[in-house]
């Protein structure tokens, strides 16, 4: 008996999402790496050591991840317009009405 298979959706949220984490590990190394104002110095002296990179990680990692899901959404082929019309001049959908105003004074 087959598990039962992710819906289309959940399949395309969890592999960006996944390779927004790889992009975050990524990052992370190159942070290490780099030492950019001793920063891996800093996370290796910590004092629960793994807990601020791991969080780091994650964190970089729930960012990169949405980042890397909205440019897919944006990135997809979708169907056209509902409309075959193309650009061009419409009819407008609110008129401005003129409204008259009396001027009334003060002082």
């Amino acid at each position: 008996m087959q598990p039962p298979k992710l819906p289309p959706a959940v399949e395309f949220l969890l592999r960006h999402a996944a390779i927004g984490f790889g992009l975050a590990a990524l990052l992370v190394m190159a942070l290490f790496w780099a030492d950019p104002g001793g920063i891996a110095q800093v996370l290796q002296r910590a004092p629960g050591h793994p807990w601020p990179t791991l969080l780091l990680w994650f964190f970089c990692g729930l960012t990169l991840g949405g980042v890397q899901i909205g440019i897919a959404m944006m990135l997809q082929h979708g169907p056209p317009d509902d409309d075959d019309r193309g650009g061009g001049r419409r009819d407008p959908l609110l008129v401005p009405i003129p409204v008259r105003a009396q001027a009334s004074r003060r002082g």
